[in-house]
């Protein structure tokens, strides 16, 4: 999509040169992807291409660490990750020091012991080893990483399914359900997005991984006309993790 004007689908700017952005990040697909699989693509202008970039890579290099190895949704994610700040594995001096750097970063966002108990933990990314609560170590997780990337995907797949954009998000408590007659769109086995088209809205349920969930909802819009074509849909509204 290089060169090409019209609008991004982040933050619907118009008139604006497009870059091709992957809807689900392509270092996070799994090495159990298949080969031929495509990976969606979405217009987006330069500026959103580069701020989801520097957000998609530092947040799978905190999840990964925290993913089921056995799981083949997420192969090979953590090993990634851990090269990722390996300043063995850097291709020169620079990339060394980068790696070092990320690894200490890190190291600052890692909690250990009792605090973990009383700390926000994402259902399906808590302790799966068994370890006592005191030899237990969790990482934070920025505040609004997940909504970002929950808000991108769905974005996304309205762009795709339905040539519209979604109008500027309203952040609120939202539904932390989905209900029945969901349609699955996947990019498997790393990406399951379930959309739910009611009366009043779309309801998506994103699963990442097949370890955890994100939801969000899309009202419809109210309209004096049907147009033939959508080209705008309601706010988009967040719901809390749930398992």
């Amino acid at each position: 999509m290089a060169n090409k004007m019209g609008k991004c689908v982040h933050c619907l700017k118009d008139g604006v040169e497009l870059t091709s952005d992957h809807m689900f990040p392509k270092a996070w697909y799994p090495d159990a992807t298949p080969k031929d699989l495509e990976k969606w693509q979405i217009p987006s202008c330069l500026e959103c291409n580069q701020h989801y970039g520097r957000l998609e890579t530092d947040l799978i290099g905190r999840i990964a660490l925290t993913l089921d190895v056995k799981n083949t949704a997420s192969a090979g994610l953590a090993e990634k990750a851990l090269r990722a700040i390996d300043p063995a594995a850097g291709r020169n001096e620079g990339d060394a020091a980068a790696r070092d750097a990320r690894a200490k970063k890190i190291l600052r966002d890692l909690v250990k012991g009792e605090p973990i108990a009383n700390a926000n933990v994402v259902p399906g990314l808590d302790e799966r080893w068994g370890r006592p609560v005191e030899e237990q170590l969790a990482i934070k997780i920025p505040d609004g990483s997940f909504e970002a990337m929950t808000e991108k995907l769905v974005r996304g797949l309205v762009y795709r399914e339905d040539h519209a954009f979604i109008e500027p998000m309203l952040v609120q408590e939202v539904l932390t359900f989905l209900r029945v007659n969901g349609k699955v769109y996947s990019r498997e086995p790393g990406l399951e997005i379930r959309r739910a088209i009611l009366d009043g809205g779309d309801v998506y349920e994103v699963t990442f991984w097949q370890q955890f969930k994100t939801y969000a909802t899309v009202p419809k819009r109210k309209s004096p006309e049907a147009p033939e074509r959508a080209s705008s849909r309601g706010a988009l509204n967040w719901s809390e993790f749930t398992p």
